[in-house]
């Protein structure tokens, strides 16, 4: 895997139309690169020598660091503050490439544009004949982005997350001009865990042990049931907050719902979510405009709460409430909650 990720010479792309159930958090535009969701080689040496830009921070020592497997879901534990990984982490994605669309400290948030693994594009005899000169008549029809969670779990222990999303380019017609779209695809499990292993080694870890880390034995998740209670439905999921806080944080990225706060004290997640049958409705913007727009929600985005409760002796209880923290029940919520099942199944 190693040798096919490169995110440093993506190019430009044309504008596309995002899914409609897609959402973007707000943005810091100080951080963004490149209107397109991808940085090319010029735009990322430019940030590079941004003078808004910290020092390299000191880099923790290589002890402390393990990797806990739930499932298809690795979590980086390392015995160092979060206030200490946080610029550290923030220049990993940078020096890989990315431009930042959207960092939080306070959240312990941060999350990437959209950009092209050029690594996927063939060595062919024409691309080697033209040469880098013609290299962006070249696209793979697909693009990343990745989100960084950032956990306090101690004073000086913290827990890193690396969740994938993934779109591809979908032709929708070809009558007279080509007309495409972007869908989703699923998350990339294997480039998680490269850049899991790439973020080990910037933290000290010889290529030896974070490639052990990585491979160890992943332990058995509970599996998860949709049941009705009353007029609405709920996901129960047999095992302890702790672990079940962490599967749904993990899924809630992966689906790419905003996350515009979180209490894990109350076991809450304020997200908002948009109706794709009412943005189908709507003559829908071009894809970047769209994902990096600073203007406001629009009507058919809802604020909505994710709820993990305990219920009972290690096991917790996942609804949706209202942004006021009642139960809710529409075609939103049950939605959701499906998408939050197929991930936690």
């Amino acid at each position: 895997m190693k040798n096919e990720v490169d995110y440093k010479s993506a190019t430009k792309v044309k504008p596309l139309e995002v899914p409609p159930d897609l959402v973007a958090p707000s943005r810091d535009d100080r951080f963004a690169v490149s209107a397109s969701g991808s940085a090319s080689r010029a735009e990322f040496d430019r940030s590079r020598s941004d003078p808004r830009r910290t020092d390299q921070p000191v880099l923790p020592a290589p002890s402390g660091m393990r990797i806990e497997r739930q499932g298809d879901q690795r979590i980086l534990v390392v015995e160092q503050s979060a206030e200490r990984l946080w610029p550290i982490v923030r220049q990993f994605w940078l020096d890989n490439g990315f431009a930042l669309a959207v960092e939080n400290p306070e959240t312990g948030f941060l999350e990437t544009e959209w950009a092209e693994n050029r690594a996927k594009i063939p060595e062919d005899v024409i691309r080697r004949t033209l040469g880098k000169v013609f290299d962006r008549v070249y696209d793979t029809g697909e693009r990343d982005k990745f989100r960084t969670r950032i956990d306090r779990v101690a004073e000086n222990r913290t827990e890193i997350v690396i969740s994938h999303r993934g779109v591809m380019e979908v032709v929708t017609s070809a009558v007279v001009t080509i007309q495409s779209t972007w869908t989703n695809r699923p998350a990339d499990r294997e480039l998680e865990a490269e850049f899991m292993r790439r973020l080990m080694l910037r933290l000290g870890a010889d290529q030896t042990r974070a490639q052990a880390l990585l491979m160890q034995t992943a332990t058995t998740v509970a599996k998860a049931q949709l049941v009705k209670a009353g007029e609405t439905s709920v996901i129960d999921i047999a095992e302890p907050f702790d672990r079940a806080w962490r599967r749904v944080g993990v899924a809630i990225d992966r689906l790419g719902f905003t996350v515009e706060d979180r209490d894990r004290n109350k076991g809450l997640f304020f997200v908002r979510y948009r109706d794709p049958t009412v943005e189908q409705q709507r003559d829908k913007p071009g894809f970047f405009s769209r994902m990096f727009s600073t203007a406001k929600p629009s009507e058919s985005v809802e604020q909505y709460r994710l709820l993990v409760a305990a219920n009972g002796q290690d096991a917790v209880r996942i609804s949706v409430q209202d942004k006021n923290g009642k139960p809710v029940a529409d075609t939103n919520a049950r939605r959701m909650l499906s998408l939050l099942f197929e991930q936690l199944k």
